[in-house]
């Protein structure tokens, strides 16, 4: 049973869910860092993105990552121009 998550622009709701890879490398270039082919900017995918499926807030994230201050401007990024929606799949599609 996968845990999901989707973001969507708080600035355009009606366009739907965004593609992770775009916001990716959004974040990489509001950092100044450059995109890399297989890895996610400073992990966030794997850190943010999974306690965002499990249905965290941006306020818990914050306070789970407060030693991770390589996360911070990432979260705020994301607080700030996203809508989260969070689920688990159960059964076969």
């Amino acid at each position: 049973m996968p845990n999901c998550f989707t973001l969507t622009r708080k600035s355009d709701p009606a366009a739907g869910p965004v593609k992770l890879t775009l916001i990716d490398e959004e974040l990489c270039a509001h950092l100044g860092v450059e995109v890399h082919p297989s890895n996610w900017c400073f992990g966030w995918y794997d850190i943010v993105g999974f306690a965002l499926a499990m249905g965290k807030s941006f306020a818990e994230i914050r306070e789970f990552c407060e030693d991770y201050e390589d996360l911070h401007p990432i979260i705020d990024y994301l607080d700030a121009n996203f809508t989260t929606n969070a689920w688990a799949e159960i059964g076969r599609r």
